[in-house]
């Protein structure tokens, strides 16, 4: 594989290795929210899962953005594949160097991690701005104009009407599993964590 495709990942590994070495300086209970004034008003236990959650959960939507353009690769056309990949490139780096605020957010405070969250929303305006028109799907499908289901139609994956981006084939049952997932997945996380708390 490229640097291209893995370097946002290597980007996760130093600070997995920092909060391994450096657990012990975390306060327990960890600040984990903050009111608009920057205090803390939402705690989790120090616990492995607590410390690591940021880098699992930006790991796994680096996951969810690369697991889209292997899957727009396999079947749709190679220029939309290209397309997608170069809007999500910088998206995927920017996204790897949020880990190290938002991992180290109980000691540093919630100022790292709205600068690059206000970085994430400047870069991913300008790339949807630049962001090449990709050929739209066919119009036979197309249910309000913004869900397609066409049983004839064997790809999972389909360019939008607008030419931006890709959404389901939704005349395919896997679709309706994966956007369950999707949706349903962020919070059951967010569940589990409420209850281990």
């Amino acid at each position: 594989m490229k640097l291209r495709s893995l370097g946002p990942y290597l980007l996760l590994v130093p600070p997995a290795v920092a909060l391994v070495l450096l657990a012990d300086r975390f306060p327990s209970p960890m600040p984990v929210h903050w009111d608009l004034a920057g205090r803390p008003n939402g705690f989790f236990p120090r616990t492995p899962l607590a410390l690591g959650f940021p880098l699992l959960l930006l790991g796994g939507i680096l996951l969810l953005l690369d697991g889209i353009v292997a899957g727009g690769a396999r079947v749709g056309p190679p220029a939309n594949a290209e397309g997608v990949r170069r809007l999500l490139s910088p998206i995927r780096w920017l996204l790897a160097l949020l880990a190290t605020p938002a991992a180290f957010a109980p000691l540093w405070g919630p100022t790292p991690v709205v600068v690059g969250a206000g970085a994430m929303v400047l870069v991913v305006l300008v790339q949807i701005a630049r962001a090449p028109r990709l050929a739209p799907a066919s119009t036979e499908g197309w249910r309000g104009g913004l869900i397609y289901a066409n049983a004839s139609d064997p790809r999972l994956l389909v360019p939008k009407r607008s030419g931006l981006g890709w959404t389901f084939n939704f005349a395919r049952p896997v679709a309706w599993v994966l956007l369950a997932v999707l949706l349903l997945g962020p919070l059951a996380i967010v569940a589990v964590a409420m209850l281990a708390r």
